[in-house]
């Protein structure tokens, strides 16, 4: 190893920690809203079901909430996590589309939760923080990665220097 090379890896191990953590929560989010919206007819008898079985209160109103939701809002928020994972996957690929589609994605998800579906599907404080946290420290990953790469491909190992490019720089 070159002790003067001072190229660093494309990917950083940051990118690949927030990564992961995009795949969990994205990933769970995405199949619970999806299998969500195909078992929405069935939470009513659901709801029956756990008042009979001496269930909190609570948890018998949040599931009333669910019904509330049409089925095709649910499919669209789990396209939402969809697209935050394809981005991830993408972003690990250094690839820039990535960062915008989990852009979008992000985007998508605030105003299906605020603006169409509402409820207790609205974001708070914290949640709209973390997202913009989450997109702050994607940007600057993945704007050192593409630097990274790009600082690669133009770099040339002095070792596939041959004897005659060498002494053409000592004239």
């Amino acid at each position: 190893m070159d002790p003067f090379n001072e190229n660093k890896p494309a990917r950083s191990p940051w990118l690949v920690v927030l990564a992961v953590l995009t795949f969990i929560f994205s990933g769970m989010s995405f199949l619970g809203y999806f299998l969500t919206s195909l078992a929405s007819g069935a939470i009513p008898s659901a709801i029956e079901m756990y008042e009979n079985m001496g269930m909190p209160k609570e948890m018998i109103d949040t599931m009333r909430n669910f019904v509330e939701v049409p089925s095709w809002q649910f499919l669209l928020l789990s396209l939402g996590y969809a697209l935050a994972v394809i981005g991830a996957a993408l972003m690990l690929k250094i690839n820039k589309i990535g960062l915008h589609l989990y852009i979008i994605a992000q985007i998508w998800l605030f105003v299906m939760c605020n603006l169409v579906i509402r409820g207790i599907f609205s974001m708070n404080m914290l949640s709209i923080f973390m997202t913009i946290v989450m997109i702050s420290c994607y940007w600057l990953l993945m704007r050192e990665a593409l630097r990274n790469k790009e600082n690669e491909i133009q770099y040339t190992d002095y070792e596939d220097i041959t004897e005659e490019q060498d002494d053409d720089d000592d004239e």
